[in-house]
């Protein structure tokens, strides 16, 4: 069931929904910055503003530091 979940996925051209996943909407606000992209989340739920090598995060404006992205 994915009640209480956001579903992300890619649409394409032709109106067909791939690459879907589901994350719940307390890992999404359990993320100190609430960040609406998929990428962002690990498979066990858990945001990644704490990793490093999540390199997006600087792209989005964010700065590493402190152990953490800012």
């Amino acid at each position: 069931m994915n009640e209480h979940k956001v579903q992300f996925g890619t649409l394409n051209e032709n109106g067909t929904l791939t690459n879907v996943r589901y994350i719940r909407q307390e890992d999404i606000q359990s993320c100190p910055h609430c960040i609406m992209v998929q990428e962002h989340y690990n498979e066990d739920g858990t945001c990644r503003c704490k990793d490093k090598a999540h390199t997006e995060m600087k792209d989005w404006g964010y700065n590493w530091r402190d152990g953490e992205w800012r």
